[in-house]
């Protein structure tokens, strides 16, 4: 069981450890070679001004206490994740759990996102599931709300996994714990066994910031399901995250390394994806992220 990236600001905090940001040659690195590639696509994983380098983490940051590895190239297709279609494994479904109240993200929409960030890929809601009155999914209450154990929520969505679904990402407004030594977690996922859980519980109540912040973790923990590590070559969507703050600082953007791996799986054509996701941002207070999909689609079909 893969336990989130996306945990806890209430728990103390470890003391520091070293973390060096790689070099740019590292980071280059990290892509693999592209030699062989069509000329769109050597565009594409080109490491450029449109990515940014990792920044240093700051004391309660992910990498100040969790330092990683990360994941190259080529050491993702030594993992031998799960490819999308085998099988006929090809659909990713979004399966509500409880009610969602009008201010929360609306699930339409994220389903549109989807549709964009994984293109071709489809996307389909499942019926909402009451798992809040199920004995076996554990509940508790802290400061006056109710809490789930995502654990247990995670052992029922697997055990619902259609036979076409390549992943099935579970979304619920009530928060959610995974054992009596955290106060929380936004999310949770078992990447091989495709299934994860995430809660928008502690999104705030500002609509556009939790529709951004909804759309991060969403894909984000998705990406876990196509095999993606968390990153530590770029400023990426991949980042690892230690809460909200650091969530709201990442890019909605993967980086190049990233991207591949999520080409390999899917076999989109990039300037087709980025210009879903720019026609999909515009309109939605996220005019910058906008214009960068844009720009990257325009630049790769010069």
């Amino acid at each position: 069981m893969k336990k989130s990236c996306f945990l806890p600001t209430l728990i103390a905090i470890p003391a520091i450890m070293a973390f060096t940001p790689p070099s740019k040659e590292e980071s280059e690195k990290s892509i693999g070679p592209t030699a062989w590639l069509s000329e769109p696509l050597r565009r594409t994983f080109a490491s450029n001004d449109d990515f940014q380098p990792i920044p240093k983490p700051g004391f309660s940051d992910w990498l100040s206490s969790r330092p990683e590895p990360g994941q190259t190239y080529s050491q993702f297709l030594a993992s031998k994740p799960n490819k999308p279609g085998v099988g006929g494994r090809k659909i990713i479904y979004l399966q509500p759990i409880g009610k969602f109240p009008d201010t929360a993200p609306k699930i339409a929409t994220l389903k549109n996102y989807l549709e964009a960030y994984f293109h071709p890929m489809e996307v389909k809601i499942s019926n909402a599931l009451d798992l809040q009155k199920n004995p076996r999914v554990g509940r508790r209450e802290q400061f006056g709300e109710t809490q789930l154990n995502c654990v247990d929520l995670l052992d029922q969505l697997q055990a619902r996994v259609p036979r076409d679904a390549y992943v099935v990402m579970g979304i619920t407004m009530t928060d959610i714990f995974p054992g009596p030594d955290w106060n929380f977690v936004f999310g949770m996922a078992r990447i091989k066994n495709r299934v994860g859980v995430f809660s928008f519980a502690r999104y705030g109540d500002d609509p556009a910031l939790a529709l951004k912040r909804a759309m991060k973790v969403i894909s984000h923990e998705t990406g876990h399901a196509f095999g993606i590590r968390h990153c530590i070559h770029f400023h990426c969507l991949m980042n690892g995250s230690n809460g909200m703050n650091e969530t709201d600082r990442s890019p909605l953007h993967v980086c190049p390394a990233c991207l591949r791996k999520l080409h390999w799986g899917l076999q989109f054509d990039p300037a087709l994806r980025y210009q879903k996701l720019g026609e999909f941002l515009t309109g939605k207070e996220m005019n910058d992220e906008a214009l960068w999909f844009q720009k990257r689609a325009t630049m790769i079909r010069r």
